[in-house]
């Protein structure tokens, strides 16, 4: 049961995650002026 609800909240987290980082690159890159390349390749 514990092994379940854990792997649940990770699976939130990641989904969270992927709905909030395109977003927040957008508000990123409006701040800085960087380039959808640089960033993306920061993060990976």
């Amino acid at each position: 049961m514990t092994l379940l609800q854990c792997s649940k909240i990770q699976v939130d987290k990641a989904y969270l995650r992927a709905v909030n980082v395109p977003t927040f690159l957008k508000k990123l890159m409006n701040i800085t002026g960087m380039s959808e390349q640089w960033v993306t390749a920061r993060i990976k």
